[in-house]
C-alpha cells in the first residue's frame, strides 16, 4: 500500500503542473490580446485628437459658412492613419462649465467654439469577448468596435472691452426728479424716489443673463446675439428683461426689480428700438466673453435716451427741476450713448461714446423788470443816446416832448426809451459733442497693455434769444440774438404849452437798443491716449477700475464769461431783434452798466451749476471729465484639447 502512494503523488503533481501551465498560457493570451486592444484604442484616440485639433485649428464650421469641420477632421484622420474601415462623426458646439467645475460639450451647429470628433473602428474580437459569447451560446463575433472621442477648443482671438462712465456719482432729489421726467417717453409717468434711483446706480447686471432673458422676451433663438442686438424691440421689453434678471438671475435684487417694474407700468409706447444702438457686441464674440457685468443705471439711461431719440417730439421738462421758478427745459437727443463695447481688438472697431444732445433752458425772470435804479439811469441816457443815434443812423428823434414844435401842439416823433421790458426772457442753449473712446492699440506679451484713444465731450454754450428754437433743436441752426435790456423806441406825441401830452402807439426798437450778447463758450474736446495696464487692466468678466482724463473747469469758464458780459448799443433790425453793434463810447453806458452787470451776473450764475452738474450729467454727459474702463483677455492662438 505504501509503495503505491508515491506513484499517486507523482500523478497529482503532473496534473497540477499541466493546469498551471494552461492557466499561464491563458493569462499570457489575455495580456497579449488586451495589449493589442489597448494599442488599437490608443491609436484610435490619437486619430481622434489630431482630427479634432485639425478641424478646430482651421476654424471649421458646421453651418456651411467657412471651412467644413467634418471635411477637415476626415482629412486629419486619414493623414494620421485611419483606414477605410474607420468611421468618423463631427459636431460643432460650445463648452459650458457646470457647478461642479467640470466642462461639458453642448452641440450647436451655429457655433464653433469647440469641435467634437468621434472615431469608430472595427478590429478583431478579443479572446474574452469570444469566450463570453460561447458561454452564452451566442455566435462567435469576429470583430469588436472601438470608439474614441476628442473635443478641441478653437483658437480664440484676444477679447477687449471698453466702458464709458455715463452714470452719476451721487443722486440727489434734483437728479432723481430729472430722471423721472426723462422717463416720460417710456410712457411710465413714474415717480421713483432718490433711494430707488440710487439702488439702480449701485447695482450691476450680468450682460449674458440679460441678453438670454431678452431673447426669451422677444422670441429670438438663444445664443443668436447678433440677431438679438439688431431686432426691433420696445423700451418696455428692454426694461422688463432687466427686471426679470434682477428677480431670477445669479444676483437677485428684488427691490431693484420692483423699481425697474415701475418704469414699465402703463407703457403704451410701441416705438421700436435696437439694443445695438447702446451696446456693441461684435460678431464672433464668444459666449464666455459676454459673461460680464454692466452698471444697471447705465443700461436704463441708455434705454431712456434711445427712446427719446426715436421720439419725434422734443422732450420738455419744467425748469423748476433746476431750482428756478419760470421757464422750461427742452431736450433733443441727437445720438444715444453707447455704454459698452466688446470684440476682437485685432479686427473690430471697439468704441464707446456718451450721448449727444441739444438742449435749451428758457428762463423767464420777472424780477428783472422791477430792478431798482434802472429807470432813473435810463432816463439819463435819453438825450445822449438820442443824439448818438441821430448821427449814426440818420434818424430824426426828438429827445423830449418839450421841443418847440411839440410844445405848440404839433404832433412830432419823439424817442421813447424803456428798460428791461423784454429782458426777462432769454435762453441758454447747449449743443454737445459726444465723448468717445476707442481701442487704438494693445499687446498680450510680455505683459498685457491696452491703449484707448479718448476724446472728452465738447460743447458750445450760448446765452441770448434764439430766433427759431425749433430749428436749433432739430438741426442746430437758429441765430442767437442779443438780449435787449433797453428798448429805444419812438412815439408820436404832442403837447399844448405844457398843459399835458398825448401820444399814439409806441413803435419799439426804431433806434435799436442796448443789450448783451456774450460770446459763445466753446468747450473744446480734448484728446488723450489712456494707457491701461497692470491692476487697471483686468480680464473680460472682471470689474476694472475707471480712469479719468484731466478735468476741465467748465463752471469757472462760464463764470468768467458771465463776469465779462459786454453791454452794447445795437442797430435796429426788426421787431424785437437787434442788429449789429454800434460804436458808442463806454462812458455813455457807465451808469447803466454799474446797475445791469451785477444783476445779470447774479441771475445767470445760479444757472451754471445745475445746468452742468445736474442736467447734463443726468443725460449721461460730463463736460468736466471723461472716465473709461477697459478689459483685455489674451487667449491661446492655437487649438487645444479640452475633453
Amino acid at each position: 500500500m505504501s509503495s503505491r502512494f508515491p506513484a499517486r503523488q507523482r500523478g497529482a503533481i503532473g496534473l497540477m503542473a499541466a493546469l498551471t501551465l494552461g492557466m499561464g498560457l491563458l493569462f499570457l493570451l489575455m495580456v497579449v490580446d488586451s495589449g493589442r486592444l489597448y494599442l488599437e484604442q490608443r491609436k484610435l484616440q490619437r486619430v481622434a485628437d489630431m482630427s479634432a485639433l485639425e478641424a478646430a485649428g482651421q476654424l471649421g464650421t458646421c453651418n456651411g459658412v467657412g471651412p467644413s469641420a467634418d471635411a477637415l477632421a476626415k482629412l486629419g484622420a486619414k493623414r494620421n492613419g485611419l483606414d477605410a474601415a474607420g468611421r468618423l462623426e463631427t459636431a460643432c458646439g460650445t463648452l459650458q462649465t457646470g457647478a461642479n467645475s467640470l466642462r461639458r460639450f453642448s452641440v450647436d451647429a451655429t457655433r464653433n467654439e469647440a469641435i467634437r470628433v468621434i472615431v469608430h473602428r472595427d478590429v478583431a474580437t478579443s479572446v474574452a469577448a469570444g469566450v463570453l459569447a460561447l458561454a452564452k451560446g451566442n455566435d462567435l463575433p469576429t470583430t469588436v468596435t472601438l470608439t474614441a472621442t476628442a473635443v478641441a477648443a478653437t483658437p480664440r482671438p484676444p477679447l477687449a472691452m471698453l466702458r464709458i462712465r455715463t452714470t452719476l456719482a451721487t443722486i440727489d432729489s434734483q437728479k432723481s426728479a430729472l430722471l423721472n421726467a426723462l422717463a416720460d417717453p417710456l410712457g411710465a409717468r413714474i415717480n421713483l424716489d432718490v433711494l430707488g434711483w440710487r439702488g439702480l446706480a449701485n447695482t450691476d447686471i450680468n450682460l449674458l443673463e440679460y441678453l438670454d432673458q431678452l431673447a426669451i422676451e422677444v422670441g429670438v433663438q438663444a445664443g443668436n446675439y447678433d440677431e438679438l442686438l439688431n431686432t426691433n424691440v420696445s423700451a418696455t421689453d428692454l426694461i422688463e428683461a432687466a427686471a426679470e434678471v434682477m428677480k431670477n438671475g445669479s444676483n437677485k435684487v428684488l427691490d431693484v426689480a420692483s423699481n425697474l417694474a415701475k418704469l414699465t407700468v402703463a407703457t403704451d409706447d410701441d416705438r421700436v428700438l435696437k439694443l445695438a444702438d447702446i451696446l456693441q457686441v461684435n460678431a464672433g464674440t464668444p459666449k464666455a466673453g459676454l459673461d460680464t457685468s454692466l452698471q444697471l443705471l447705465q443700461l436704463v439711461q441708455g434705454v431712456i435716451l434711445l427712446s427719446n431719440k426715436e421720439n419725434a417730439a422734443v422732450v420738455e421738462l419744467p425748469i423748476k427741476l433746476l431750482g428756478l421758478v419760470n421757464g422750461k427745459i427742452q431736450i433733443k437727443v441727437i445720438e444715444p450713448p453707447k455704454v459698452s463695447a466688446i470684440g476682437n481688438p485685432q479686427t473690430d472697431d471697439i468704441s464707446v461714446q456718451t450721448a449727444q444732445i441739444r438742449t435749451m433752458v428758457s428762463v423767464n425772470s420777472p424780477v428783472i423788470k422791477s430792478l431798482a435804479g434802472i429807470v432813473n439811469a435810463v432816463a439819463e441816457l435819453a438825450e445822449p443816446l438820442t443824439n448818438i443815434l441821430n448821427n449814426l443812423l440818420h434818424l430824426n428823434l426828438k429827445g423830449t416832448v418839450d421841443s418847440l414844435l411839440c410844445a405848440l401842439g404839433v404832433p412830432c416823433k419823439v424817442s421813447d426809451i424803456k428798460a428791461l421790458d423784454q429782458a426777462a426772457e432769454f435762453t441758454i442753449s447747449v449743443s454737445t459733442v459726444k465723448a468717445t473712446s476707442r481701442v487704438s492699440d494693445f499687446r498680450c506679451t510680455p505683459d498685457r497693455q491696452l491703449t484707448a484713444a479718448t476724446d472728452s465731450a465738447g460743447a458750445q454754450i450760448s446765452i441770448g434769444k434764439i430766433d427759431s428754437p425749433n430749428a436749433f433743436l432739430n438741426d442746430g441752426t437758429g441765430a442767437i440774438n442779443p438780449i435787449p435790456l433797453i428798448d429805444i423806441g419812438t412815439n408820436i406825441c404832442s403837447s399844448l404849452l405844457g398843459l399835458g401830452k398825448t401820444c399814439g402807439t409806441r413803435v419799439p426798437f426804431v433806434g435799436g437798443g442796448v443789450g448783451i450778447k456774450p460770446d459763445p463758450l466753446v468747450v473744446l474736446a480734448r484728446h488723450e491716449d489712456m494707457l491701461f495696464q497692470g491692476a487697471n487692466l483686468l480680464e473680460v468678466g472682471k470689474s476694472s477700475p475707471y480712469l479719468a482724463m484731466q478735468p476741465n473747469n467748465i463752471i469757472a469758464s462760464l463764470n468768467t464769461t458771465i463776469d465779462t458780459l459786454p453791454l452794447h448799443v445795437y442797430k435796429p433790425q426788426n421787431g424785437d431783434i437787434l442788429g449789429g453793434v454800434l460804436d458808442v463810447a463806454a462812458s455813455v453806458l457807465a451808469d447803466v452798466t454799474k446797475i445791469l452787470k451785477p444783476m445779470i451776473k447774479n441771475l445767470l450764475s445760479p444757472l451754471v451749476d445745475p445746468l452742468i452738474n445736474s442736467l447734463l450729467k443726468v443725460l449721461g454727459i460730463d463736460l468736466n471729465t471723461t472716465e473709461v474702463s477697459a478689459n483685455l483677455t489674451c487667449s491661446s492662438t492655437r487649438a487645444q484639447l479640452v475633453l
